[in-house]
């Protein structure tokens, strides 16, 4: 079978596109049929060796993936052959097929495409756990969220207002990404390729700042933002660009001055259980229309290096995927 292969970490130049072995599903595993795979920042920084792979080189490349069960091992249960899944692979998902834990191989909901379904089981499951595991806002509370225009970001705009926060503060690069967050409910909508962004954060809150700064853009944005948390605020670091970054002397004054708190998070894959429980409220929500689900860029698998480079210039709007 045709799958895209990491040969070193050399950055996009160490992908291939080759011939594999198909992959056989163990006992608790199922085998999907690709349809669809999602790309992840953290692929491009894997491809780089600043995330953690996990894996021998070479191997195939993609966390996630959209398809059809087309076997299923001895042990594997609420699967069957025929199923459309979407999953977190244990193969590797930018391929012709993948294997999967059949204990998390997600349904895809009626009405959605196996694009879209690309989005449930790392950016919906991360987002959502985000917020209710490390975030945890309140409803009398603000919140800022970066990249809103992204596939993390606009999981995490929408289930804000979901979850009843009073003012969600989306921060995009460009009009079409606030025009769009703005039509999915936000309060306010600010282009941080503007100079005065910050003021405007400022602006919003009245100068009292935002009481959860969601932090994943690292860089200056992430420092800018950083400043923007209100006394008592909290900053969530999360994303494949903070896991490398460190902490200024200036930060930590901040954070003890103003009796903030510095929350770290990654999709708990300690504890499954709490993966899984964030499952059934995404399903419900995108059935019933109150979320919805973006992949409005697709490559063949043979464009994967364009697909990454798609994704970084950051003019991509939700998930970019690779159709095998």
């Amino acid at each position: 079978m045709k799958a895209v292969e990491l040969n070193g970490f050399e950055g996009l130049s160490s992908l291939q596109v080759v011939d594999v072995e198909q992959p056989t599903p163990g006992a608790n595993e199922v085998l999907l049929e690709v349809k669809a795979a999602g790309l992840n920042f953290a692929e491009i920084e894997m491809t780089k060796g600043k995330y953690p792979a996990g894996k021998k080189l070479p191997f195939v490349m993609g966390f996630e993936a959209a398809g059809v069960v087309v076997d299923a091992g001895a042990q594997a249960k609420n699967v069957k052959v025929g199923d459309r899944v979407t999953a977190i692979v244990s193969s590797g998902g930018y391929a012709e097929y993948a294997t999967a834990d059949a204990g998390f191989a997600i349904p895809i909901p009626d009405g959605v495409s196996f694009a879209e379904a690309t989005t449930i089981p790392i950016h919906g499951v991360a987002a959502y756990a985000l917020l209710k595991l490390a975030a945890k806002p309140q409803p009398n509370e603000s919140l800022l969220i970066q990249a809103a225009g992204g596939g993390v970001g606009l999981y995490l705009v929408q289930l804000a207002k979901i979850l009843g926060v009073k003012k969600v503060i989306a921060l995009a690069s460009s009009t079409e990404k606030t025009d769009l967050v703005t039509s999915l409910g936000v309060d306010v909508a600010i282009n941080y390729s503007h100079a005065n962004w910050a003021d405007q954060v400022r602006e919003a809150t009245d100068g009292k700042g935002v009481d959860v700064v969601l932090e994943a853009a690292s860089g200056d944005v992430g420092a800018e933002s950083f400043k923007l948390a209100a006394p008592f605020g909290r900053i969530v670091m999360f994303g494949a660009k903070n896991i490398h970054d460190t902490i200024s002397s200036a930060q930590i004054r901040q954070l003890v001055y103003q009796n903030q708190s510095l929350v770290g998070f990654n999709i708990p894959t300690q504890r499954a259980e709490q993966i899984a429980d964030c499952i059934p409220d995404l399903l419900t929500w995108i059935a019933q229309g109150k979320l919805k689900l973006f992949a409005n860029s697709s490559f063949a698998l043979a464009d994967v290096k364009a697909a990454f480079e798609a994704l970084s210039s950051r003019r991509t709007i939700g998930k970019v995927v690779l159709i095998p």
